[in-house]
């Protein structure tokens, strides 16, 4: 075996390994299909792609990358189409651009000395060696951007993210397909086009921990209102059993001069004071100040409020999105029985917990009196300013779905269900 044959069979060795690092990459966006098929499959279309030879106006193999790469991620690959989607609109431009700029720059470099046999063999060593160190740095930057943002991707961010990808995926093809004669010209577009696409994933990474960042701003001062609530009420208890004797007193008075009613508004006056506005619905103090914040709303418009809570085992859904979902359907329960004239008629019942079987159900049920009206599946807010309302099912559709969970909204011309259900991870 002479030198050239050996490089280039290291080189083939060399590409399968960043071939496994776009695998990695891959399995970052979105969740392979289970089995040894999916997973060979997969990486053998990962190493063909990464190593894909693309030349000056090569119309067809950059076509057949995109067509394989797209068929790829939605047969081998679940979740949100989009999700999928992004996926080749992030990591298709950097495939063909680096392999296009690579093999050009080797190219222009041997052109440059005349293709001497030294000039051979660092073209054939520097070609895998320069892939492998872009596929590597490329794989360190998504481990650190997407591995733990993931999860917190809705579909809106994907399509955000897909959009956004689509101009440097469109714009690296047209200059491919039309590329100028002097071939180094591409280069700086090829650059660009790169450094787009990862600075977009970071980006959107950006935007969501920033958004995440304010919803725990807001359930820090949730819990902060939430114990402040506690030290008064433990403040007011304390006052009132230190006068405790001297309230005794009173009202040992006025029953031995019969004044029965007084020393009954009296008890009635001590007892008002004694009544906690806090309470411990669950061990979760998060969630423990919404269920709080909202149960004494409610009964400040005098609504009957039913909450059964029993969250105490170790639970894999974040506090943020346990907040969306309870303090949602909870603003729109309260918002729903406000519109009933007769106080008797409000109730809202809440139901959470842990099955034994590992499952996370809630339930919320509430009285009713509006209509409800329905347009392309969805419900439909009955306030007047429609673009600004009716969010809030919308946001709880999202999150259900985050987890793979399932939601049922049922509802008759007196009452209001929603329902969830989500394995417990």
């Amino acid at each position: 075996m002479d030198i050239i044959s050996a490089i280039s069979y290291i080189s083939n060795i060399v590409n399968f390994i960043y071939g496994f690092l776009i695998y990695r990459i891959l399995s970052h966006f979105a969740k392979r299909r289970t089995g040894r098929f999916w997973q060979v499959l997969v990486y053998i279309s990962c190493t063909v792609c990464s190593g894909m030879v693309i030349f000056p106006n090569d119309f067809f193999n950059i076509t057949l990358d995109l067509i394989w790469l797209i068929f790829l991620m939605l047969i081998a690959f679940q979740g949100s189409i989009w999700q999928r989607l992004a996926a080749v609109a992030v990591l298709y431009p950097l495939i063909i651009s680096q392999n296009f700029f690579v093999m050009n720059m080797m190219g222009t470099l041997g052109s440059w000395f005349g293709w001497p046999l030294a000039m051979d063999i660092f073209c054939t060593i520097a070609d895998p060696c320069l892939h492998l160190i872009i596929w590597y740095a490329i794989y360190r930057f998504f481990i650190k951007h997407l591995a733990q943002t993931r999860q917190l991707f809705d579909d809106k961010i994907w399509i955000l993210l897909t959009a956004i990808c689509l101009a440097s995926l469109v714009s690296i093809t047209t200059c491919i397909y039309f590329t100028p004669r002097k071939t180094y010209k591409m280069w700086p577009a090829a650059f660009a086009c790169f450094t787009t696409n990862l600075g977009c994933v970071a980006l959107a990474e950006y935007f969501i921990i920033s958004v995440r960042q304010n919803m725990e701003r807001k359930n820090l001062m949730l819990q902060k209102s939430y114990y402040e609530e506690l030290e008064q009420n433990q403040t007011a208890i304390r006052k009132i059993r230190h006068d405790m004797n001297n309230h005794l007193t009173v009202i040992q008075s006025l029953l031995c001069s019969g004044n029965h009613d007084e020393a009954e508004q009296y008890m009635k006056g001590i007892a008002t004071q004694l009544q906690v506005h806090s309470r411990v619905f669950c061990k979760n103090s998060i969630i423990n100040a919404v269920l709080n914040s909202k149960y004494n709303l409610a009964a400040e418009h005098q609504i009957d409020c039913f909450f059964h809570i029993e969250m105490d085992k170790l639970i894999g859904i974040d506090a943020i999105s346990l907040c969306c979902l309870f303090s949602n359907t909870l603003d729109n329960a309260i918002e729903a029985s406000l519109k009933i004239p007769d106080i008797q008629e409000r109730h809202i019942s809440v139901k959470a917990r842990i099955t034994d079987n590992s499952y996370f159900t809630y339930e919320i049920t509430n009285t009713k009196r509006n209509r409800i009206t329905e347009q392309d599946g969805r419900l439909r807010s009955d306030k007047e300013d429609i673009a600004a309302h009716g969010l809030g099912l919308s946001n709880v559709r999202e999150m259900v779905e985050k987890y793979n969970g399932t939601l049922d909204i049922s509802y008759t011309e007196a009452s209001f269900t929603v329902t969830v259900l989500i394995r417990n991870a």
